[in-house]
């Protein structure tokens, strides 16, 4: 099943950063994106999350498909929280009183690391 088609698309910010792009993703298939800093990986997953308007071409996105996206760099505010106090803070704020064991669960499913888990966000790498 096709969950994401990507057909003649391009994204120009300024610069072009890609054109006449052509993807299919289909379902259980994997992707890796490889280039250089500044050539529009982040800005192609956030076209594909639906957070940027591509330049040129279309996205086609499965019926029902739930994209999440998570950015790289995480904002001022939750800097000097710990891993497990940033996703905790995700959380509606009566979720995060009462069900505090939904961010355990959450970082198990993520296979963080339990060293992580009470470090803060401005210690780890922007990857995690």
């Amino acid at each position: 099943m096709t969950l994401i088609t990507l057909r003649s698309l391009g994204v120009t910010l300024g610069n072009v950063l890609f054109s006449n792009l052509d993807l299919t993703l289909d379902a259980g298939h994997r992707l890796g994106l490889v280039a250089a800093n500044g050539r529009g990986k982040s800005t192609l997953l956030r076209c594909i999350a639906g957070t940027t308007e591509e330049t040129t071409g279309e996205i086609i996105r499965a019926r029902g498909l739930q994209i999440g996206h998570v950015e790289q760099h995480a904002p001022d505010r939750l800097m000097g929280l710990s891993f497990r106090e940033a996703v905790s803070d995700a959380l509606p704020s009566d979720q995060a009183e009462m069900e505090s064991w939904r961010v355990d669960v959450m970082l198990d499913a993520l296979e963080v690391p339990e060293a992580f888990h009470n470090r803060r966000l401005s210690e780890l790498s922007g990857g995690w």
